[in-house]
């Protein structure tokens, strides 16, 4: 019975030691591996954060939807920890606040603190930090820090840099797999993956819908074709993105594709949709709605249009089989 207890002791004894050597190594490498979608979500959290935030303080004070996004210096991975597929990013943002004075400033810091209270959160007092300039007098205002119920900091205080009230909303840095984004909720029509359908839809878990269809036959302008001899057969095939969510989505040119083998004799028209010909992203705004049209051309007509489509970093591609007229 003894040795039994002893083994059973040293064999419980290297599970920990193993354990806490992964965990080990894991937090070296910046936490664990989530997934695009998780990230998506916390960087919503954090937006969201701020609004409510701004929400509770006196009218005028700020502009919920007048955020700056932060940059992080310290969300690398300097050690090489990441894997191909693998990236990091921190969702981090401040919001400039606007006070007549410090009585303002420290009313709405009651505010902050009692409704904090409410919710369960813990108020950490932050000192007034010494000015980045001592030849700039800024004003000498304590702050205060929580962290909410996502795991977002927030903070209120003297920016270090601009001398002004400022809200802050960390996120935190998450690293993710890039193929692993917000999946979708529903598909319908040409997007079920069945049959052929003039035009489908797609509405993601985060809110985001993409339509697509139906597909329009067409003339392009001449300039948009080239110089050879134009095709005998133009689509027009609109694309309709609307963000329900909580975050923008930056569309990009390159997230519209196929699959191997499929539309044969298909060629894409690279000058559209000219949203998408600059170099940066498209970015579509929370509540907002954009539509964007792809063009495709073939000597001969096809019987369908197989397409795959995801709007942007963080959402799954899915396939499309669209009915030609």
């Amino acid at each position: 019975m003894r040795r039994w207890l002893i083994s059973l002791t040293a064999v419980a004894a290297i599970v920990w030691a193993c354990s806490a050597v992964s965990d080990f190594f894991e937090n070296l490498g910046g936490g664990p591996i989530r997934s695009a979608a998780d990230y998506r979500k916390q960087d919503i959290n954090t937006r969201e954060a701020g609004r409510r935030i701004i929400s509770d303080l006196r009218p005028g004070a700020g502009d919920g939807d007048r955020m700056h996004e932060e940059g992080s210096t310290s969300c690398v991975d300097d050690l090489g920890f990441d894997d191909d597929g693998v990236t990091r990013n921190q969702p981090h943002y401040t919001w400039r606040l606007h006070y007549s004075g410090e009585a303002d400033y420290l009313a709405d810091l009651g505010r902050l603190r009692a409704a904090w209270e409410r919710r369960g959160w813990k108020t950490e007092d932050r000192p007034a930090a010494e000015p980045l300039n001592p030849d700039r007098p800024t004003p000498r205002w304590p702050g205060i820090r929580t962290t909410d119920d996502h795991g977002v900091t927030i903070a209120v205080g003297i920016g270090w840099y601009s001398g002004e009230p400022t809200l802050s909303a960390d996120g935190g840095c998450i690293r993710y797999r890039r193929d692993d984004g917000v999946t979708a909720r529903k598909r319908t029509g040409a997007a079920d993956g069945k049959s052929p359908a003039r035009e489908g839809t797609i509405t993601y878990e985060d809110g985001v819908r993409v339509s697509i269809g139906p597909v329009q036959p067409m003339t392009p302008a001449p300039e948009s074709t080239g110089e050879g001899t134009p095709a005998a057969y133009t689509y027009r095939v609109p694309v309709t993105v609307t963000n329900l969510s909580g975050a923008p989505v930056e569309l990009r040119s390159y997230d519209i594709g196929s699959y191997a083998s499929a539309n044969p004799g298909v060629t894409r028209v690279s000058s559209y949709p000219a949203e998408l010909s600059s170099s940066g992203p498209h970015r579509v705004s929370e509540g907002e709605s954009e539509r964007l049209e792809y063009v495709y051309t073939a000597k001969t007509k096809p019987s369908q249009l197989e397409l795959a489509y995801g709007p942007g970093e963080f959402h799954t591609s899915y396939p499309w089989r669209l009915s030609i007229p």
